[in-house]
């Protein structure tokens, strides 16, 4: 069937009011199907835990809120999390809305950029930067880094949910606050716990604050924050891939912040 043969017989349906309706009532399956498809494949174990009916019609809440705005399914669904959060129907759930976030975290980072930064060259940068500009000193993250904070172990909740675990499905409501950094590796995506102000420190490098006011942010949650170790430890991990003064990052001259 031709191009022009489709165009005249669509525009015949639309004079059949049934037979449009019809029509429309497909589409709007088809484009539904898509949706809890594409929605699917990002959220598994929300999905897991929620089963396949109750996802569904989830999902279709969710497009009517927040309709798509692009082409491309790949890229949607951000807002999911906030959704179910709210979600009339999974407030028995209440760390639903996290694991969604927890897993369009694990999404956006296995998309984002790569990068050319390594642990040597922020390792040399930092030789070389004067002990009183140290302060002031900025550092970029791996682009794929992403936090989760959350009152729920959804850690736990995603690990016990994918393909092929067979430990102790159990999980744990008493173990307080989970801060999560996701980050691509080399292997892949890797979750991992970090402690409370080792998360704060580096969300606010991440926000592009200097090392002295990201340091002090960490230090307000645990006096006990060591610095040094944290700056070991994600250098050499390849979450910090690079480094900048705070005067050259933003174009004009800065006074360094001092450390209270």
């Amino acid at each position: 069937m031709s191009l022009r043969e489709l165009q005249l017989r669509f525009a015949a349906a639309l004079g059949d009011a049934q037979q449009r309706d019809a029509g429309l009532a497909v589409y709007r399956r088809a484009i539904g199907a898509n949706y809890r498809k594409a929605l699917a494949a990002t959220y598994p174990v929300v999905k897991a835990l929620v089963g396949d009916v109750f996802f569904d019609a989830a999902v279709d809440n969710y497009v009517e809120v927040h309709p798509s705005r692009g082409g491309d399914l790949n890229l949607y669904g951000d807002q999911f999390g906030s959704f179910l959060a709210s979600y009339a129907y999974a407030a028995s759930l209440p760390y639903l809305g996290d694991v969604a976030r927890l897993e369009w975290a694990i999404d956006e980072a296995a998309r984002a950029a790569e990068t050319s930064g390594n642990a040597q060259d922020v390792i040399a940068a930092l030789s070389r930067v004067a002990p009183d500009m140290l302060g002031s000193q900025c550092f970029a993250l791996h682009p794929s880094c992403r936090f989760i904070e959350s009152a729920y172990p959804v850690l736990r909740i995603w690990q016990v949910h994918q393909p092929g675990f067979d430990g102790d499905p159990a999980v744990s409501f008493d173990d307080g606050i989970d801060s999560l950094l996701v980050r691509r590796t080399e292997p892949g995506v890797l979750v991992e716990r970090l402690a409370t102000a080792d998360s704060a420190w580096l969300a606010a490098l991440a926000e592009g604050k200097g090392l002295a006011s990201a340091t002090d942010a960490a230090a307000s949650l645990d006096a006990r924050f060591d610095l040094a170790a944290a700056l070991r430890v994600h250098i050499a991990s390849g979450t910090i891939v690079a480094t900048s003064n705070d005067s050259e990052r933003n174009g004009r001259e800065r006074r360094p912040t001092t450390h209270q």
